[in-house]
């Protein structure tokens, strides 16, 4: 086990819970979109930001970093999360024109699914758990506090006062938003758009395709996604297992 600085990051699919407890017939296909939404965003993850866990539809990230380059490390999270979102857009748009022929009701109400993100900044214990890489700590069970909250939005980033600290003039339409949270108390949170969010820089603003057993950058080849929509709900997403070999190598190291 070892401590480290790091920046924590949470995407969340807004709307999930009603879209996968009110689909029965086409549970199928609601599970199907979930997880290509899901996987488009993980996918825009840039080393050193990178994928710690799946926790049904968030995934929990992080970025290790070394006193004093906590504000270049905070940039370059916030623009990534920007590209998450970006991601998240391109991908929803592709679904609904693949399923448009579809009408069960998972694919008929896509419309209500969006993205939100949460960032954390502080101090984490690193312990390996047989092949897995837990987080643990006060600021890991803050961020996933952060979840609970009362903005109106479905489509947001909620930022904690030591990312705003670190981010300092790249977010100057941040706006104070006070939360209770469970644990500790009235606490002052920060809250911005997507589009308020600091660019990449335009080298990297197209995102590599990676190899999707092994998670690595190939320079240069355009990304293609296998199509997952399969209209009779019997046949199982091929895109789910790759999904879970990609992110079991990232965590390994395998």
């Amino acid at each position: 086990m070892r401590l480290a600085h790091a920046l924590l990051v949470i995407v969340d699919i807004s709307g999930y819970t009603d879209f996968i407890t009110n689909r029965t017939v086409s549970l199928l296909h609601a599970e199907q979109i979930i997880t290509e939404l899901m996987e488009s965003v993980i996918d825009r993850a840039d080393h050193p930001l990178s994928v710690n866990k799946l926790e049904g539809d968030a995934a929990l990230l992080f970025r290790e970093f070394a006193p004093g380059d906590g504000a270049a490390a905070a940039r370059d999270v916030l623009a990534q999360v920007g590209g998450f979102f970006a991601a998240f857009d391109a991908c929803l748009r592709d679904i609904r024109h693949q399923r448009r022929h579809c009408s069960c009701e998972a694919c008929s109400n896509t419309e209500r699914l969006c993205l939100k993100a949460f960032v954390h900044a502080g101090e984490i214990a690193i312990k390996q758990v047989r092949r897995f890489e837990e987080l643990a700590g006060e600021d890991v069970i803050l961020i996933h506090r952060m979840l609970k909250n009362h903005v109106p939005s479905r489509e947001y980033v909620l930022l904690s006062s030591p990312v705003r600290e670190l981010a300092g003039l790249a977010l100057p339409a941040a706006q104070e938003h006070r939360e209770n949270l469970d644990g500790y108390g009235e606490t002052i949170l920060w809250l911005a758009a997507p589009a308020d969010l600091p660019a990449l820089p335009a080298a990297r603003a197209e995102s590599p395709s990676r190899d999707v057993e092994s998670g690595q950058a190939t320079p240069g080849v355009e990304i293609r996604r296998e199509a997952h929509f399969h209209h009779l709900p019997g046949k199982a997403p091929s895109g789910i297992g790759k999904l879970w070999t990609a992110l079991r190598a990232r965590i390994t190291g395998a």
